[in-house]
């Protein structure tokens, strides 16, 4: 059964025309759709925040979409990249497969098959998520057994401190084995306060 609480599916659309944008969450009303206006402010807002699917025009004012492809992809493997551009030679898609994307749609688009394409790219897929979760609990209690031996030895003032600091380093294992297994940063992110922070508190409050 579908979680009516869950927060909609963010999406980072970099696109400099205001009729396209306008176009763009029109067709996608059921998203929380974020719009960059050019290379510069898509990689800011990527790097400020986390989406669960990039959508990027190619002629940008500033540069290219390739290029904003390439870098999103230094701090971002996983997260779904759809191009959505005007620019349709074959060089074009091809370079932005080799750069990183997962599709290219070319303007003009079908509305019905923009929302096809993003369902497709936002829907979880089942096994690659299960053992991005089975890799991130892995790390969690590998870290959990070496840090309790440590924490047993310290003075009670200090608990505090020391368990804040225990809950930001497994929150970092627990990420980086969650990406490398392929999950996206915005699922990670959206799971992580309401399960294993307090999953964390609870673990050392029986101890």
């Amino acid at each position: 059964m579908a979680n009516p609480t869950r927060e909609k599916t963010r999406i980072l659309l970099v696109e400099d025309q205001a009729d396209e944008q306008q176009i763009v969450t029109i067709s996608l009303p059921e998203y929380n759709l974020i719009c960059g206006r050019d290379f510069d402010e898509g990689l800011r807002l990527a790097r400020q925040r986390y989406f669960d699917l990039y959508i990027l025009d190619n002629w940008l004012p500033d540069a290219s979409g390739i290029g904003l492809c390439r870098a999103i992809r230094e701090f971002d493997p996983h997260t779904p990249i759809l191009f959505y551009s005007a620019a349709g030679y074959a060089r074009d898609i091809e370079e932005a497969l080799r750069a990183g994307a997962q599709a290219y749609l070319v303007k003009p688009v079908n509305p019905e098959d923009l929302k096809l394409a993003v369902a497709r790219l936002t829907s979880p897929v089942s096994h690659r998520e299960s053992a991005a979760w089975h890799a991130e609990l892995a790390a969690i209690n590998e870290e959990f057994s070496i840090r309790y031996k440590e924490s047993a030895e310290r003075i009670e003032p200090a608990k505090e401190k020391l368990l804040r600091a225990e809950e930001k380093l497994i929150r970092l294992k627990a990420e980086k084995a969650f990406l490398a297994a392929g999950g996206a940063r915005g699922e990670f992110a959206r799971r992580w306060p309401s399960v294993f922070v307090k999953e964390v508190r609870n673990r050392h409050a029986c101890v």
